[in-house]
Formats: C-alpha cells, structure tokens, sequence
C-alpha cells in the first residue's frame, strides 16, 4: 500500500510536469508562428526596399551620365513616382 502512495504520488508530479511541458510547447509554437509571420512581413519590406534602391540607383547613374556628358538640359521623360525638379 505504502509503494502504490510512492507510484500514485510521483505519477501525479510526472503528469503535471508533463502538463507543464506541454503549455511550454504550445508557448513556444505561438511563438514560432508570430516570428514566421513577422519574418514574411520583414521579407517583403526588404524585397521592396531593394527595388526601390535598384532604381533610385539607376537614376542616379542615368543622371551622373548626362552630368558628365553635358546633357542635363535635354528633355527626360520622368516616372510617375519622380518628382519633376526644375532643372
């Protein structure tokens, strides 16, 4: 009787460890899913930021070039996200 107390005792902590465990796993896999989620985001942010710099940095060479070859004062025709400077 004494030995059953002992098992009945220690598989009452081994469940609630388990139990415990548990919450921690499903702590974690939240967790897990928001920080995918966050990464995806983060992903296509860096993705349109990208494309954003590639242009802006063809620009700026299409400008430096006409820059050096003296044609700045020719007509361009501008983007519909460039701002029109009056050169």
């Amino acid at each position: 009787l004494e030995n059953n107390t002992i098992l009945m005792d220690k598989l009452k902590k081994i469940q609630q460890e388990n139990e415990e465990l548990k919450a921690r796993m499903d702590k974690h896999m939240e967790l897990s899913r928001q920080l995918s989620t966050e990464q995806a985001v983060l992903q296509e942010s860096l993705e349109k930021e990208s494309k954003v710099n590639k242009r802006l940095s063809m620009e700026n060479e299409e400008l430096l070039w006409k820059l050096h070859n003296g044609d700045l004062c020719s007509p361009r025709k501008l983007s519909p996200s460039s701002p029109s400077v009056p050169l």
